[in-house]
């Protein structure tokens, strides 16, 4: 059963607006849908709810060609010598069925956080929808408990390396939340750009 106050959080999430079509809730009553159905194990956790007009959430059903129960099957999956798969020792500081996030051990600034898959999955372009939505959720639950933690933080950095060559050295999906403070560097323009030496200004 979908609490009044999760079918609240899911609505405001998508601003009041059909994730598949995003019609406004005032032109076509909204239902608060289950990605991974019920009948097939899906959870009632916000991150497997998704807010759907009436008449996309009845055309869904048997013509849905996506398989979300592969999500749920695979959610287990780990594998052997990953760091990420195996979490035994570190501290989890937010979680949810299909993502956690626990601080970097090699942190750029203060509090930066690691928010991963589950699931062993190499890159963000190997994730499931539901698995991004649920690594979405964590990432605006930690900013918003880090804005209340530390008053200095003014920004953030969200970032992902997919592949070798991007620098990726972990081959298990993750997100870095790097918090900024003013002044942490002598010229914060650009960036990002700034894994690219001399891009950063423009």
């Amino acid at each position: 059963m979908i609490s009044g106050n999760d079918r609240y959080e899911v609505l405001k999430r998508a601003g009041y607006r059909c994730e598949l079509c995003g019609v406004p809730a005032d032109e076509r009553f909204l239902h608060v849908d289950h990605i991974i159905p019920r009948r097939h194990g899906g959870s009632d956790d916000r991150a497997n709810l998704q807010a759907l007009c009436y008449q996309c959430n009845g055309n869904k059903g048997a013509r849905d060609a996506t398989d979300f129960r592969a999500v749920r099957a695979e959610s287990d999956a780990r594998e052997a010598g990953c760091p990420f798969c195996d979490t035994e020792g570190r501290e989890l500081v937010a979680e949810n069925s299909l993502a956690m996030a626990f601080r970097d051990l090699y942190p750029v600034t203060p509090l930066h956080t690691l928010v991963i898959p589950r699931r062993h999955a190499p890159t963000f372009f190997d994730l499931y929808e539901p698995e991004r939505r649920a690594m979405n959720l964590l990432l605006d639950q930690l900013r918003a408990e880090i804005l209340g933690a530390d008053a200095s933080v003014t920004g953030f950095n969200i970032g992902m390396n997919c592949g070798e060559d991007a620098g990726q050295t972990v081959p298990h999906a993750h997100v870095h939340l790097i918090p900024r403070r003013r002044e942490d560097v002598a010229e914060p323009r650009g960036g990002v750009r700034g894994i690219i030496p001399g891009k950063a200004s423009y």
